[in-house]
């Protein structure tokens, strides 16, 4: 029983996230050892992101996302984050795959990625 509200906790947990839009190219390499492939990334949070793709992926697989930020210097900065699929469904132009991040974006581990995030949604306030 236990289980099941930890469960229910996470959820509401996800939900106050606020997603930032951000599209850009990333790059999609299952932790199995198959073939790699890009993805374009739509949104993103603390949490996960919202990529779509001309590939699938089964609910649970275990992926590297990689994505390039330019730094103030217009030099290319790439973040890579270990991340498992949530869901997957086909879409008009391919599928869309929802992942959640194994780790929580911090500033520490994925500074790019937390500063982008930290500017987008301060100025939707």
């Amino acid at each position: 029983m236990a289980r099941q509200s930890s469960s229910a906790e996470s959820v509401s947990e996800r939900r106050k996230y606020v997603r930032a839009t951000l599209v850009g190219s990333a790059l999609v390499s299952p932790q199995s050892g198959a073939k790699g492939f890009t993805a374009v990334l739509n949104n993103v949070n603390k949490i996960g992101a919202g990529l779509h793709s001309k590939e699938t992926l089964p609910i649970g697989a275990k992926i590297t996302v990689s994505l390039a930020f330019l730094d103030p210097d217009r030099v290319e900065q790439q973040e890579k984050l270990n991340a498992t699929v949530a869901w997957a469904k086909p879409w008009e132009k391919g599928i869309l795959l929802g992942v959640v991040w194994d780790d929580l974006v911090t500033k520490e581990k994925n500074r790019w990625l937390y500063y982008y995030l930290e500017e987008t949604l301060k100025s939707t306030d």
